[in-house]
């Protein structure tokens, strides 16, 4: 029998931000701070971009490419597996 993988909501998404400061975990992000977020390379994270991983989640406007800190999270623990 599989087991069936849990979602997160977006409540708990939410909440898992509450007591960190709008310094440190905006809502909006670039590349570089979802990078130090996730314990990650900005590189890991431009890749995920340029594969579209994280579509959905992000919009450029120029050089600038702005990710909604929720919706990336969303995407990453409750999206489907990559290969």
């Amino acid at each position: 029998m599989a087991s069936r993988k849990l979602q997160l909501t977006n409540d708990e998404i939410s909440r898992a931000f509450q007591g960190a400061s709008s310094e440190r975990c905006p809502e909006i992000l670039s590349p570089d701070q979802l990078a130090n977020l996730l314990g990650l390379s900005v590189k890991t994270i431009y890749e995920w971009l340029s594969k579209g991983r994280l579509d959905g989640a992000y919009r450029k406007r120029g050089k600038h490419c702005l990710i909604w800190r929720n919706r990336a999270f969303d995407i990453l623990m409750n999206g489907k597996e990559w290969t």
